[in-house]
């Protein structure tokens, strides 16, 4: 019989992951009164031929650690592997002690997916990756509903960029319609007119979710989609344009990512109401990546959701971005900065035209980095 000694720590990952990679037939749980609660986390996404037994140790007692690991290497007969990616120095230590006296196995995950093997220090690549769901449930969160980036219709992709390009050439018409949208139908499409004469000759009509917009009878923007309403005056086209920019990205990995869009999550498992959204998910391989989309206002709140969302959801070594249609303010670029969120964002509103395609690259140069 295999079994796997893990000693428990603040992050679950690791600890989640290694049971993954390596399948054991046995885990046994070394944690303290800190972290007693994860296993509740990590048990219903096991196989459920995976046994388990939970031991209770003081966090600062070598000793008591030392003495639990040697009980379950007299009590039981198989091969021995120790997971030492969690946990205070001092219960590490003590599992080191019985892992040479009894010439156990011992590895440490990185957050780069890879194995050191303690005995040798080796290094080799983790044959297996987590999974958004896994990775959520983990963190003691419960999705409500999600679509999947790749299944990103072509329609949307292009009537988001129609509605771009409208945008960036008529601005002041762009501007007029959302004051509307915002103040008279207080941004909510169920009271939306079906169409709206303005003093100045502008005019949109709208129905069944399609979109055209004129002025004095010449079209600036004709959107035959049943979801163009919900694009253009909900802003989701430019959360759409960021979802394909990081889904061409994920493509062209060699192992490709999972990308989310319009992530929602509930409170709990018996309350149905919806507590946040993300706008767009990426799996980096052991750590998520928030991706916020604002094609209007940022404000200094926007900034503070994006970090609590990271925090709640994905855990100290997530990452976050504010991915924004247009500059933001220096205050807001400094405040970022403070929060370890990337920014993707142009510098001067002339830029905004091609900028959303150099987001491949800024992923590139984000995924390896590490949140410290």
């Amino acid at each position: 019989m295999n079994h796997q000694i893990v000693i428990l720590g603040k992050e679950i990952l690791s600890v989640y992951h290694g049971i993954k990679e390596f399948g054991p037939d046995m885990v046994h749980f070394v944690c303290t009164e800190e972290t007693n609660q994860l296993p509740d986390r990590i048990l219903p996404l096991l196989p459920s031929s995976i046994q388990h037994k939970i031991y209770h140790v003081q966090p600062y007692d070598a000793r008591t650690v030392a003495q639990v690991c040697e009980q379950i290497q007299k009590e039981n007969e198989g091969f021995f592997a120790y997971n030492l990616s969690e946990g205070t120095k001092l219960m590490t230590l003590g599992a080191i002690y019985i892992v040479r006296k009894y010439q156990a196995k011992a590895f440490y995950l990185t957050p780069n997916r890879e194995i050191v093997h303690l005995d040798t220090l080796e290094k080799e690549l983790m044959h297996t990756t987590l999974e958004n769901h896994e990775i959520v449930s983990l963190s003691g969160n419960h999705l409500a509903e999600y679509h999947n980036a790749k299944d990103l219709a072509e329609a949307d992709i292009d009537a988001s960029a129609s509605i771009k390009n409208f945008i960036e050439q008529h601005p002041k018409e762009h501007a007029k319609l959302q004051k509307f949208f915002g103040i008279f139908c207080r941004r909510d499409l169920i009271n939306l007119p079906a169409s709206k004469l303005f003093q100045d000759g502008l005019r949109y009509k709208q129905r069944d979710g399609s979109l055209f917009i004129y002025k004095e009878s010449q079209p600036l923007l004709r959107l035959p989609h049943t979801n163009a309403c919900h694009l253009y005056f909900e802003g989701r086209w430019w959360e759409t344009l960021v979802a394909n920019q990081v889904r061409i990205w994920s493509n062209k990995q060699s192992s490709p990512r999972e990308v989310w869009q319009s992530v929602l999550f509930q409170s709990n498992k018996q309350d149905t109401r919806t507590k946040n959204e993300v706008d767009v998910l990426l799996n980096n391989e052991l750590k998520l990546m928030f991706i916020e989309c604002k094609s209007g206002y940022v404000s200094q709140n926007d900034i503070y959701k994006i970090d609590a969302v990271r925090e709640t959801y994905g855990g100290d070594i997530s990452q976050a971005v504010l991915a924004s249609y247009y500059p933001i303010a220096k205050d807001l670029q400094d405040k970022c900065a403070d929060l370890q969120i990337y920014l993707f964002a142009p510098k001067t509103a002339d830029q905004r035209i091609d900028f959303i395609y150099t987001l491949p690259d800024r992923l590139d140069e984000w995924s390896g980095a590490l949140i410290l």
